[in-house]
């Protein structure tokens, strides 16, 4: 064999084991097709369409029209923003105050991961059901406790009392993931470089603003990200909790699809709503993204 047809022989044998991993990811690419675009493009059609006698009736952007022209929109659209923001603040918060906790690593720090991570194992049907058996009048085990502060107000009756009711709930549900992040973010930083800061006669607090927070801003940032796009998305737990009330007071814009889907059959309007929160959604990972990428 010549010395070309060897070099030949060599580039087809190495183009081959490029292409190698692509086709490994066939499979998953295609469970992604099945998974995700094909319902997000079927739910942009559907928001096309009305349903009426068991068939699709193409409507254009009527439902969206519709939607608009709703005033049960724009207060599920303004619960959304209040319960996400509170959940955010709540999660990260609580999830970078775990995380450097368990990052000193003291003898019950096992202990008190497995303490932290239960609920997250647990559903957001037992979950919910839980919190909202504490909160009942009569047998609530803080409902009871606070009712000689409250005057045996009920507190999941109130709009405000509710409305916190499931953030908390949310945060107890989920914060163990963002303390999960921030958790290995932290252990990848020297201790060196506290070492130093604390010979340059910075305390604990200036080190956590100048040193801890710098360094894990990557990892804050998509913490940021998930943590909205859940809160925009968060269905189950506040259905478990709440159902969406009392009234429509945390009826968010997740649960107002589902009564609007679900419960009233109107699928073309449902779809526009999600259609809605897509948007959103996506418009939040733009815009830290390119925090990220500016970082």
């Amino acid at each position: 064999m010549n010395s070309g047809a060897l070099v030949a022989k060599t580039s087809e044998l190495k183009n081959r084991s490029q292409k190698k991993p692509l086709w490994l990811l066939w499979p998953a690419l295609i469970m992604l097709l099945l998974v995700q675009v094909y319902p997000t493009l079927y739910s942009f059609y559907i928001s096309l369409n009305r349903l009426k006698g068991g068939e699709l009736l193409f409507v254009g952007l009527r439902n969206y029209s519709r939607l608009l022209k709703e005033s049960d929109f724009y207060e599920a659209l303004q619960r959304t923003f209040i319960f996400t923001f509170f959940y955010l603040l709540l999660c990260v918060s609580v999830g970078i105050i775990l995380a450097l906790l368990f990052n000193r690593r003291s003898r019950l720090t096992t202990v008190y991961m497995v303490c932290i991570f239960l609920p997250m194992v647990v559903s957001e049907v037992v979950g919910g059901t839980m919190w909202n058996w504490m909160f009942q009048q009569s047998y609530g085990i803080i409902q009871v406790a606070l009712n000689p502060i409250l005057g045996g107000i009920s507190i999941i009756s109130q709009p405000w009392g509710a409305m916190a009711i499931v953030i908390l709930a949310s945060v107890w549900k989920n914060q163990a993931f963002t303390s999960l992040l921030f958790l290995g973010s932290l252990q990848t930083i020297s201790k060196e470089i506290y070492e130093s800061a604390a010979l340059d006669g910075a305390n604990h607090w200036k080190s956590f603003w100048k040193i801890t927070l710098p360094l894990i801003k990557p990892t804050l940032l998509v913490a940021i990200l998930l943590t909205t796009i859940r809160g925009i998305n968060s269905l189950g737990l506040i259905l478990a909790t709440t159902k969406g009330g009392p009234g429509e007071f945390t009826t968010t814009m997740a649960v107002f699809l589902y009564r609007k889907g679900w419960l009233y059959g109107d699928f073309g309007l449902a779809a526009a709503i999600s259609v809605i929160m897509f948007l959103i959604n996506i418009t939040m990972a733009i815009v830290y993204i390119r925090l990220m990428r500016a970082k």
